[in-house]
C-alpha cells in the first residue's frame, strides 16, 4: 500500500529556526496549523492541523508566508534584576495557573535571596525564561520584550549545563521548550523536550522509591515538574503529529496532590488530604490523566492501519467519555471556576473536543466529498450507523469548540497566550464547517455551518491586533469560506472540484509532511495523486 508520507522536495526535513541568521528566516508557526510547505519546516505528520490545511489551500492560492521573526527592540541584557520583578509578578498570574512546574514561594524567596540561589547558571537560565513567559502570557498587545528575554535566558544557557543534571534544569529546559513553540519555533521546542527528558530521567523523576526520607513538599515538586513536563511534551507531539516516544514502561510516580499551597510548606511532615475544590494542581492532573487515558486514540490515528468509524467509535467511549466521567466534580466541563483558574479549565474542554475532530476528520471528509450518500464497499460491509455516530460528533466537537471559544475570549481578559491557545483550537475547528459547506452548501445544516464560521472570523478578527498569526488564519478561513457564506441566494451548489481535486488543495491542513508547495515536477504531482488515491481507498476500506 503506498504511504500517506512522502519526502519534501530537497530529499529531506532538515529546518533552521534561528532568527537573523541565513536560512533562518522561513516561517513555522508553533501550531502546526498554517505552514504550508514542507522544505524546511521538519516533519510534521498526519495528526497535525496543518494536515487538514494541505487538503484545502492548494486551489485557493495561498501561502502561509515566509517573513522572520522581527528583531527585538529591547536590550538583550536586563541592567538590574529588579526589572524582571513585573515580568516574574505576570507568570504567576497566568502562566503558572495552567502549568505549575515551580513553586511559587520558593522562587521568590531565591529571586529577593531570602534563601540561597542554586548555584551555576541554570536558576539564571530559569529565571529569564520565567521572565519571557511572564511577559509574553500577560500580553494585552503585541510586545517583543518576551523576544530579548528569552535572548538573555539562551546566553546564559552553555553545554557546560548538560553536563549537570538537578531539577532546575529540568524546568527551565522545559519552560524553553514551551516558550520556543509559542515562538514559532517547534522544531527547536522538540529538542529542548528531549533535553529534559532526558534529564529528567537521570535525576530520576519517574521514580518513586519507598525508602526515600524526603520531605512531603520535595516530593510534591518532583511530581509536578514531572508531570508538567509530561502534559507538554505529549500536547506538542499531538500537535505536530510525531511517534508517541514518551516512556510509559517503568515510570511509578504518582499525579501531584490536589492541594493548596499554603497546606504544603517547607515545614510540612505529613503529606496532606487532597482538597475538595480546585486548587492550582487541578488542571494538571486533570491533563495528564486525559493524555494516559487517549494516547491510544492517537496511535490508533497515525498507525498505518486507520481504525475503522466502529472502533474509533469505541476508542472514545473508552478513553474520553471514561475520562471524562472520572474527573471530579469541581472539574468537571459544568463546573463553575474561581476566575483565577477559568482559563485552565477552558483548554482543557477546548483539548478533549479538538482530539475528537481529530479523530473523526477522515470519516467527515470523505462523506463531504463523496456527496450526501456514502458508498458502500462491493461487499457492503460499510458500517454506516458508526459512520453516521463519526460524522456528528465531529460536527459537534467543532461546534462546541468554536461556541466554547468565542464564550471564553469574550468575556475573559484578552492576552496573547488566551489568544494563542484559542486560535489553535480555534482553527481546527472552523476547517469542519467550511468543508462541509464547500461540498453541501444547500444542507439543512449549512445555516449552522456559516453562522459557525461567521462567528469565527468575528473572533479572528478580535485577535489579530494581538496575535499577528491570526491573520494568517483569517486569511485562509476567507479565502475557502467566502464563496459560500457572503450571499446565501447566489449559492447554487457545491464546489464543482472533484475530491482528488480539494484533496490536492487541502494538503497543507492536513499532511503537512505531503505538501503541495513542491516546485512542480511531474514526479511530484504523480506522487501527490497516488498518495489521494491511497487515502480514499483507505477510507473505503475501514471496515
Amino acid at each position: 500500500m503506498t504511504s500517506l508520507e512522502r519526502p519534501p522536495a530537497s530529499g529531506d526535513f532538515e529546518w533552521d529556526e534561528r532568527n537573523d541568521q541565513p536560512g533562518g528566516h522561513k516561517f513555522i508557526d508553533g501550531m502546526a496549523s498554517l505552514t504550508s510547505d514542507t522544505d524546511g519546516s521538519g516533519y510534521l505528520g498526519v495528526a497535525s492541523g496543518a494536515a487538514l490545511l494541505r487538503i484545502t489551500v492548494g486551489h485557493n492560492g495561498h501561502r502561509s508566508g515566509t517573513s522572520s521573526p522581527r528583531a527585538s527592540t529591547v536590550p538583550f541584557a536586563m541592567t538590574s534584576l529588579s526589572a524582571l520583578d513585573g515580568y516574574i509578578d505576570d507568570y504567576f498570574a497566568l502562566y503558572h495557573r495552567s502549568y505549575p512546574i515551580i513553586h511559587e514561594a520558593t522562587f521568590r524567596a531565591q529571586f529577593m535571596e531570602i534563601i540561597p540561589r542554586p548555584s551555576g547558571n541554570a536558576w539564571q537560565v530559569l529565571l529569564y525564561v520565567v521572565a519571557a513567559l511572564g511577559a509574553w502570557s500577560t500580553a494585552t498587545q503585541r510586545t517583543d520584550a518576551h523576544t530579548a528575554l528569552f535572548e538573555a535566558a539562551k546566553a546564559r544557557f552553555s553545554f557546560d549545563l548538560l553536563e549537570t543534571g538537578n531539577l532546575v534544569l529540568v524546568q527551565a529546559l522545559t519552560l524553553m521548550a514551551n516558550y520556543a513553540q509559542m515562538g514559532n519555533k517547534p522544531n527547536s521546542s522538540y529538542n529542548y523536550y528531549g533535553l529534559a527528558r532526558r534529564n529528567a530521567m537521570g535525576i530520576g523523576l519517574h521514580k518513586e522509591l519507598s525508602a526515600w526520607r524526603l520531605k512531603p513538599l520535595v516530593i510534591e515538586m518532583r511530581r509536578r515538574v514531572w508531570w508538567c513536563l509530561y502534559a507538554f511534551d505529549v500536547g506538542s507531539i499531538i500537535t505536530f503529529s510525531r511517534p508517541f516516544d514518551f516512556p510509559q514502561s517503568g515510570v511509578d510516580v504518582e499525579l501531584p496532590i490536589n492541594v493548596h499551597d499554603a497546606d504544603l510548606t517547607t515545614a510540612t511532615t505529613q503529606r496532606p488530604p487532597p482538597a475538595d475544590t480546585t486548587t492550582l494542581y487541578s488542571h494538571l492532573t486533570a491533563q495528564c490523566s486525559f493524555h494516559m487515558a487517549t494516547y491510544n486514540i492517537y496511535e490508533r490515528m497515525i498507525s498505518d492501519s486507520f481504525p475503522s468509524a466502529k472502533e474509533m467509535v469505541e476508542l472514545d467511549d473508552t478513553s474520553i467519555e471514561s475520562w471524562l466521567g472520572s474527573l471530579p466534580h469541581y472539574f468537571q466541563p459544568s463546573a463553575t471556576q474561581p476566575p483565577r483558574y477559568a482559563f485552565s479549565h477552558a483548554t482543557l474542554q477546548w483539548r478533549y473536543r479538538n482530539l475528537r475532530i481529530l479523530a473523526y476528520r477522515p470519516f467527515l471528509l470523505k462523506r463531504a466529498m463523496s456527496g450526501s450518500e456514502w458508498v458502500q464497499d462491493q461487499d457492503g460491509s460499510e458500517d454506516l450507523a458508526n459512520i453516521d455516530i463519526a460524522f456528528q460528533r465531529c460536527l459537534d466537537a467543532a461546534s462546541e469548540s468554536i461556541e466554547l471559544i468565542s464564550r471564553f475570549w469574550f468575556n475573559n481578559s484578552q492576552t496573547m497566550m488566551v489568544s494563542w491557545y484559542g486560535l489553535y483550537f480555534l482553527f481546527q475547528a472552523v476547517l469542519i464547517p467550511i468543508v462541509c459547506l464547500r461540498n453541501n452548501p444547500q444542507s439543512d445544516l449549512a445555516g449552522a455551518w456559516r453562522d459557525q464560521v461567521h462567528e469565527s472570523t468575528r473572533i479572528l478578527e478580535s485577535m489579530m491586533r494581538l496575535n499577528p498569526t491570526a491573520s494568517r488564519c483569517l486569511r485562509i478561513v476567507t479565502s475557502l469560506a467566502q464563496p459560500y457564506i457572503s450571499n446565501e441566494e447566489e449559492i447554487n451548489g457545491p464546489t464543482q472540484e472533484s475530491w482528488q481535486d480539494q484533496l490536492t488543495s487541502l494538503y497543507p491542513m492536513m499532511w503537512p509532511e505531503l505538501g503541495s508547495d513542491f516546485a512542480p515536477s511531474d514526479h511530484i504531482n504523480e506522487l501527490q495523486e497516488s498518495t489521494i488515491t491511497d487515502f480514499m481507498n483507505r477510507m473505503s476500506a475501514y471496515e
